[in-house]
């Protein structure tokens, strides 16, 4: 059984990661066919924290409802009169993490008022920094979500798409004014995504170097300018892909 501080090896890389354990408490006496009580919801709380954790750790299989149980520190029985079914405690899970995610209400009124993308884009990107720095969970949570359960895509869906809205619909109308390159708009929005994420975290995976970057601030304005370059309108005409650009002599009268 988990004991309080104690940190656990990660199955897939052996790695050790904390488990955060719940204060003991006398939650694993309620009769079954009791009605829920508002003192009761605290107990579903710390078994959606616990299920969060481990879900992100060992992945939706190999989490076993009876560790959740231990690490929230009840009996598996007083689990199961929350979440009858394992899918519906994961979707529980990921919901609480993703809630937490929140668009500033600066980069939201950026977007609403069509900002420029000097703007906008390096705001999209510490959102997106900043999100994946404070819950190291839901980047993992999101992974088991979206390759062990795909069921689950409904709860993603509904807490991260007005925020993928948001930004797809502001680059669809810069593209229409000409102020970036014109492309579908849900290219740019989760290439930036992807870009910032796969990133942050591969580059610890695969790479022996230690970070480019000193500071959020710093890879945030990295990122952004990267982006920028990409989405610039470029109002210079190829004859093809990777040709240099011919000068077209000028005409004068004879």
């Amino acid at each position: 059984m988990l004991k309080a501080g104690q940190a656990e090896p990660c199955r897939a890389c052996k790695s050790t990661l904390p488990l955060h354990r719940f204060p003991d408490g006398d939650l694993g006496k309620n009769n079954m066919m009791e009605p829920r009580s508002p003192a009761q919801s605290v107990t579903e709380v710390r078994i959606i924290e616990a299920a969060a954790q481990l879900f992100a750790r060992h992945g939706f299989k190999a989490a076993t409802t009876r560790e959740i149980a231990q690490l929230a520190d009840i009996n598996e029985a007083t689990l199961f009169r929350y979440f009858l079914h394992k899918p519906d405690l994961f979707c529980a899970a990921v919901n609480s993490r993703l809630g937490r995610v929140k668009l500033g209400r600066e980069l939201q009124l950026s977007l609403a008022r069509d900002e420029d993308p000097a703007i906008v884009v390096p705001g999209i990107v510490a959102f997106v920094l900043n999100s994946l720095a404070q819950q190291p969970d839901l980047y993992r949570l999101l992974h088991v979500a979206a390759f062990e359960l795909p069921g689950a895509n409904h709860v993603i869906r509904e807490q991260l798409g007005p925020f993928f809205d948001a930004v797809s619909t502001y680059f669809q109308r810069c593209a229409e004014k000409g102020v970036i390159q014109k492309a579908a708009a849900s290219l740019a929005t989760l290439g930036i995504l992807g870009t910032v994420s796969a990133h942050y975290h591969l580059h610890h995976l695969l790479s022996v170097c230690e970070s480019p970057f000193a500071s959020l601030e710093e890879e945030a304005s990295a990122y952004a300018e990267l982006w920028l370059r990409a989405l610039e309108q470029n109002t210079r005409k190829n004859t093809a892909p990777g040709l240099p650009v011919e000068s077209v002599p000028s005409t004068s009268a004879s």
